[in-house]
Parts: C-alpha cells; structure tokens; sequence
C-alpha cells in the first residue's frame, strides 16, 4: 500500500450494493418497545479496541465503535438485512457527483455539523483527514487514498508536507472535490470508510490522537483506559437535524474492554441492574450457545446477523517450507473446520466455508477444491502431499492467534487438525490490542495467522485485490497475510479492474476467486454470522452486515 503503486480492481459496487445478500434477525422483545432518550448503555467487550484513530481503524469493532464519535462524507444505512448494505450519505449531502468519466468526486457537506467545541466541520478538516493517511507514523488504514488520489504514490502526508496533496481540493467551507488517477466507480462507497473523516488539524497529535479522537458525532470521550474502558458522553454540539443515521439516544456509553467472555456471558444471561441495560460486542461464546436456545425468554434477546465476512487461516508463502504449493494444499485438506467452528459456537457462528467469497456476496462462485467429511478434515491426504513435497517426517510451524480465549481455542484447534497430518503448531498469542498491526508487518508474523475479511462495501472489489495482490504488500499495515505474490492473478486483478459491466467484473472475481484457491495460499473455514447477547431494557438491537453482523450501535436505546 505504501511502497509499491498498484492497480486496484474496481467494481461497480454502487449497482449492487442494494443486493448484497445478508439477513438479521432481532427476536429481541426489548427491540420492538419504545426507546426514550436517556440513560447508560453499556457495551462489554471481550476484546480491546486495536485503534480510535480514524486514519488507522481499520479493524470491524474500532469501526462500529468510531461511528459513535466521527462521521464520514457517506456510511452504511442504520438497518438490518440487505439494506444495510446500502451507502447513504452521512457528513455529505449526497452519495457524490462524479465527473470526468468518475475521475473527479465532488462532495457538499450538510450545513449545521458541529465539532464537539462548537464549532463548524468544513471541508478542509476533511482534506487533512485524508492527508493524514498518507503518514508513515499511521500505516494500519486502507490503502484507496494513496491508490486512487491523483499523486498519491508520492506523497508523504502534511506531518513532512504541510502544503497538502493537490489533488483534493476545498474551494470553500463545504466543498471538497477529489481528483482521482483513474475512473472509480464506487468512490462514493469507499468515503464511507473512517479515513473520509474530519480531523481539525489544531486538534491532532499524531500517534496520540489514537486515545482522544475529536467528536463530530453524537458522543465524544469523557475518558479513555487503554484496555480497559472507554467512556462516552453527549456531544452537545451535535444537531439531529443533520444526522439521519444516528440516534444518539443514550445519555453516555460506557465500553468495558478485555472483559473474560464467560463472565460477559454470565451477566448478559443475568440481565440484573445495569447489565438490563448492556449489550455484548462479540457473539455469546460456545459454552452459552446451548442454554440460550434453550431458554424462551433469553432466546428472545438473542440477536443474529449475518454477514459478507470469511474467516481463513492465512499461510505465509514466502517461509519455507510454505513456499511449496504442496505444504499449503497439505494444511487446508487437514484443516478441520468443523472444529475451527466449535470454538466459535457451532452451527449459531455461520457456515463452514468452502470458498473464499462468501455466498452472501457479489460473485461468489461455488466450489470446494479441498474437500473432506463433514469440514473435518482429510489427514491421510495431507500426509500424502507433505510426503511428496519431501517432508514425510513432518513439519514445524508456528501460529498467530489473539492473546484471548476465543483466540486460543482456536490456535488449539489449528494445533490438532495439522497434527493429525505430522504438522506440529506451536501457539503464538498476541495482545489483542496489537494483533493486527503485528500481523500486518511482514518482519514480525509468523507461519500461519487466524485471520478474516470483511468486504469495505458489498463485493468483491474490496475483497481480492487488498488480500491478494502482491504489489500492496507493505513492511506495515499489510492486509495480505499470505504474502500472496503472483504476476498471473496480479494482472487480472488489472483486467478486471477495466471492466465496465459489473455484473461481469464480479463474475470474473468468482472465477479468479478459484484460481487463487489453486495456490491455498489461505485455507477458509467460517461464513460467518453473529449472535449477540442484550440486555433486557436494551431497544433498537439488529445485525449489521458492515461490522460482522454484530449490533449496530449507533441505533440503540433503552426502555424505561
């Protein structure tokens, strides 16, 4: 993303995004009662929040957290289901005005949008948002800014160029135009994503604005414990009138961070005192999973989602033995995915996955080139390939997974399906508040990483070319796990990217989907879906396809 320029493959995803498909269903009793403003929600997390920077949240859960604080020129419509997936406008008027054969992007942003100070969000706060991007010292954002932005490859950010990148422009207060190096038809959608957010330059501290974002939403932040709790309060500068996607209904938010999953259970299960009025940010945890199907009245506040995301196990193709296509085809016919499952709650956590796509999105083309029973695993054939790549004896390899149960069980997992096929795993576990920026620099991952992807916007353009063009392979910030690196599927993704039907480009994705599987060089073994645990007095709680089919935040309420 950051040293080599690259053609990104562009879909046409403004048509389509209307049919990505992805459903939720709320059996929540408190959902369907009526909200009123006011009151303490609280979120507990079994996870930490790896990043609050806009520039550098680029993780689901720092997204659905972040559309509390910032707003963006457009985002994900407030609903479950298909239509979530819509792109709507947020900061901007509209959804944006190409011209230029969509080369040029010219947005308006609404009139009354206030920073938590009073004072107005302009267009030029939204330039040095972007601008900030480009730093070397906030590597872990999407790369379209430095791909799409005309003079983008050379430009290093306003901390070593003050003046600015030429190509976005903030004639007046409320408008910002962007000159793009080709034609992208889906710009409106890509300025959903945080990086599109205002950032007052008075107001940023570089890596430190990590812990004290500047609101331009419904809350900002009363207090930040790294780990441990983040806690938010009214914006009172922000207007409803201009806000048509958040309700900001609660008086404050209060997020408890790196909580155990078991307890965070138990107390959801509860529902007593001030967990009446919590959610849960990740899915319920196996060990619940049973009792609250069981159970009429907790099944009544369990909600589920699902989602356009893909969990896989990464393999790094540029360590030997991994580099033998034969080692990796070895590693996903041992893979058990059943299993891999199990630790995410069973059949409640999604589908087993057999393709990279995932069926609920734009161009997935059924296939499933490393079969076994039931996903559990083919260790006999596994044996056979490693044999024939010439390590009979076995192999050792080392394993990346998230310092949390979740993410232990699952390195467990891994370690017992390779075994079978003479493939020993050693676990390494990694703070979750630093995974992804460990595992996104090349020098520091290991062999393997339980991994995933969730689309930025419904289709595959946001999906093949950032995890498997091998010319976005970055030393920080790197999405391509696997270090995938081939001239073949790189310059289809150039193909694909001229492409102006769009039905076609996602059929073509479908296809070169398959071509990639022929390397493995990521084994996939989750569709996922989410059930996620609330509150009684919790109201307003759906599945949102944008963030793994977990609660959209932004909508939630509480009872009397």
């Amino acid at each position: 993303m950051r040293t080599r320029r690259a053609r990104l493959a562009l879909g046409a995803a403004l048509g389509l995004l209307s049919t990505a498909a992805c459903t939720a269903s709320n059996g929540n009793s408190a959902g369907d009662a009526v909200a009123v403003r006011g009151g303490t929600l609280h979120v507990l997390s079994s996870i930490d929040l790896e990043h609050l920077d806009p520039a550098r949240a680029y993780v689901t859960s720092s997204q659905d957290v972040g559309r509390l604080i910032y707003r963006t020129l457009t985002t994900f419509a407030p609903a479950p289901g298909p239509a979530g997936g819509t792109i709507v406008p947020d900061l901007a008027t509209d959804t944006g005005r190409p011209s230029d054969g969509a080369k040029t992007w010219t947005f308006t942003l609404k009139e009354g949008v206030k920073y938590e100070d009073g004072r107005p969000v302009t267009s030029k706060d939204v330039k040095y948002g972007v601008e900030r991007t480009f730093a070397a010292e906030l590597p872990e954002g999407p790369p379209y800014a430095r791909l799409w932005l005309a003079g983008g490859e050379a430009y290093k950010g306003p901390y070593l160029s003050p003046a600015g990148l030429a190509s976005i422009e903030a004639p007046d207060d409320r408008t910002i135009v962007f000159r793009l190096n080709r034609p992208v038809s889906d710009f409106g959608s890509a300025v959903s994503l945080p990086m599109f957010a205002p950032v007052p330059q008075d107001k940023d501290t570089g890596v430190g604005y990590d812990n004290r974002p500047f609101s331009s939403g419904p809350y900002k932040i009363e207090r930040f414990e790294a780990k441990k709790q983040l806690t938010l309060v009214r914006n009172t500068s922000w207007d409803q009138a201009t806000d048509t996607v958040r309700k900001g209904l609660p008086d404050k938010v209060v997020i408890d961070l790196n909580l155990d999953p078991a307890v965070v259970d138990q107390r959801l299960i509860a529902g007593q005192g001030e967990d009446a009025d919590a959610v849960g940010l990740e899915p319920i945890g196996p060990a619940s999973v049973g009792r609250v199907l069981n159970d009429p009245q907790l099944k009544q506040r369990l909600v589920t989602g699902e989602s356009i995301n893909t969990r896989f196990l990464s393999i790094n193709t540029k360590r030997g033995p991994l580099d033998d296509v034969r080692v990796r085809q070895a590693i996903a016919y041992a893979l058990d995915k059943d299993a891999l499952r199990t630790t995410r709650g069973g059949p409640i956590a999604g589908e087993l996955a057999t393709t990279l796509l995932p069926p609920t999105l734009p161009g997935h083309a059924a296939e499933d080139p490393y079969p076994s029973k039931d996903g559990k695993g083919d260790p006999a054939k596994a044996k056979a390939l490693l044999a024939e790549a010439g390590h009979g004896a076995g192999v050792t390899l080392t394993l990346d997974t998230p310092a949390t149960a979740g993410g232990k069980a699952q390195g467990e997992a891994v370690q017992a399906a390779l075994g079978r096929a003479g493939i020993t795993v050693k676990i390494n576990e990694i703070s979750s508040s630093a995974f992804y920026s460990t595992v996104g620099s090349p020098a520091r991952q290991h062999d393997l990483v339980i991994d995933g992807w969730t689309p930025d916007w419904p289709g595959a353009s946001t999906y093949l070319p950032i995890l498997f063009d091998g010319r976005l392979i970055t030393g920080e910030g790197n999405n391509n796990r696997a270090q995938y690196d081939s001239a073949e599927v790189n310059k289809r993704l150039d193909e694909i990217s001229t492409m102006g039907d769009p039905a076609a480009a996602q059929a073509a994705y479908g296809e070169l989907a398959k071509r990639i599987m022929r390397d493995a060089p990521v084994v996939p073994f989750l569709w996922d879906k989410a059930a996620v645990l609330v509150g009684p007095n919790v109201t307003g709680a759906y599945g949102h396809t944008a963030f793994v089919g977990r609660l959209d935040l932004v909508s939630l309420g509480l009872r009397k």
